[in-house]
């Protein structure tokens, strides 16, 4: 493991260097604005900045360098600002779907945005339709995912502010993603590039399938980590003490509250949007650790997570495609990840990526070369044993042959042997 301060020479970052980190807290804005005005020209603008942020990841390239931030507090203030806007986005949601339900002006938010700012919210939702509904379902669920898996990713960690550590937890719980707040640290972390971690993809597993394989182990993970946890305490397990158990409670109170204020059609697309976030989580983390494999008993290091050294990506994320160092030193702030340009990285950048993902044959064309090169270049000799084997299980024939490669020059250095006898 590194230390907490990379021993590096850094260059001074300048103060318009902090403005492209706005670009989450630009995309919860938007999405507030958007829910509560309707308005076609935000509308319009909102897809084209998102359209924007995928023509210019790769127009804009890669940062290999690591600053020195005077004001890095600027970063907390503008994650807890993103968190504001997914909050306001997910009450704007359930504005819209109640007055869908009953015409009516809930908690009289209309009321008061027209007394503050005189705009007449009824009036500009008074021809609302599908379109607008499946619009406003959309925003809050792709700000609570965004929220989730990369904004909440960064605030969960800092446990030493409770603000932040809440703030993670509540955007996280819009869309049902209790649980993620104690499996990622507590779980993730330690498994992560062994089948025992929900958030790695196995070798030849398409996104669906991993995403099915793991939706359920998730749950798993966490409830194993609250029983060890409580009863290490002395505490019982179904209590009020589970994390989990409170989560799923909080949840079944949104649940009814969703409908009882929205009705069936808003109970209906809420539930959607909660599908759409948990498949826009799963997208994420399915490209992080991919394929890669380490052996149990050894801590995880550089080589076991995919780099991404893309501008966008790290704008868009807080600094999460430096996932490697992430990893290797969690208590790192994002603004000081270093690249690790030594480990594996990812062909492109995060968007390009999960884009891809969604289609199992571009996708396995970009990484099975990688993931050959992995197991030449980084595995060690426990960990080509595993390769071999996640190779053959792979059913891809590229993996395939390269596994009789492997077992080949695995019997030639007397290792296959002497792993099959231990």
């Amino acid at each position: 493991m590194s230390a907490v301060t990379p021993d590096i020479s850094r260059p001074q970052a300048s103060w318009p260097m902090y403005f492209p980190y706005i670009v989450p807290m630009l995309i919860s804005t938007a999405a507030t604005v958007l829910v509560f005005t309707n308005s076609s020209v935000v509308g319009w603008g909102f897809v084209l900045f998102l359209v924007a942020l995928q023509v210019l990841e790769p127009i804009l390239g890669e940062e290999h360098e690591t600053y020195e931030w005077k004001k890095p507090q600027v970063f907390v203030r503008m994650m807890q600002f993103y968190s504001l806007g997914t909050v306001l986005t997910f009450v704007g949601f359930l504005w819209v779907m109640a007055h869908a339900h009953n015409g009516g002006d809930l908690l009289s938010i209309a009321a008061g945005v027209q007394a503050v700012t005189g705009f007449d919210m009824l009036a500009a939702h008074a021809n609302d339709g599908w379109i607008q509904y499946i619009v406003a379902m959309l925003l809050f669920s792709i700000t609570s995912s965004l929220g989730t898996v990369a904004i909440g990713h960064e605030l969960c960690h800092r446990v030493h502010e409770p603000l932040s550590v809440f703030l993670s937890r509540l955007m996280g719980t819009f869309t049902m993603f209790s649980y993620y707040a104690v499996e990622h640290p507590y779980g993730h972390h330690l498994t992560a590039a062994t089948p025992r971690d929900s958030s790695t993809a196995l070798r030849g597993e398409g996104i669906m399938a991993f995403t099915t394989r793991t939706f359920k182990q998730d749950y798993e993970i966490v409830w194993e980590i609250e029983r060890t946890r409580l009863e290490n305490m002395g505490l019982p397990v179904w209590s009020h003490h589970n994390r989990l158990l409170r989560g799923f409670a909080v949840e079944l109170a949104i649940l009814v509250s969703v409908a009882a204020i929205t009705g069936f059609i808003g109970l209906a697309l809420f539930v959607i949007g909660v599908i759409q976030a948990h498949l826009g989580y799963k997208a994420g983390v399915y490209i992080q650790h991919y394929g890669l494999v380490r052996d149990p008993d050894q801590p995880i290091e550089i080589k076991h997570s995919w780099g991404c050294t893309y501008k966008v990506t790290n704008w868009l994320t807080d600094g999460i495609g430096r996932h490697a160092d992430h990893h290797d030193v969690p208590e790192r702030e994002f603004w000081d990840l270093v690249p690790h340009l030594e480990g594996p990285q990812l062909p492109g950048g995060y968007m390009k990526m999960m884009s891809l993902s969604r289609n199992k044959k571009k996708w396995e064309d970009a990484m099975i070369p990688l993931l050959i090169e992995w197991d030449e270049k980084h595995a060690s000799p426990a960990e080509k044993l595993l390769a071999m084997e996640a190779n053959e299980r792979s059913g891809h024939p590229q993996l395939i042959a390269h596994a009789r490669k492997q077992r080949q020059e695995l019997e030639e250095a007397g290792l296959l042997e002497t792993a099959q006898i231990a």
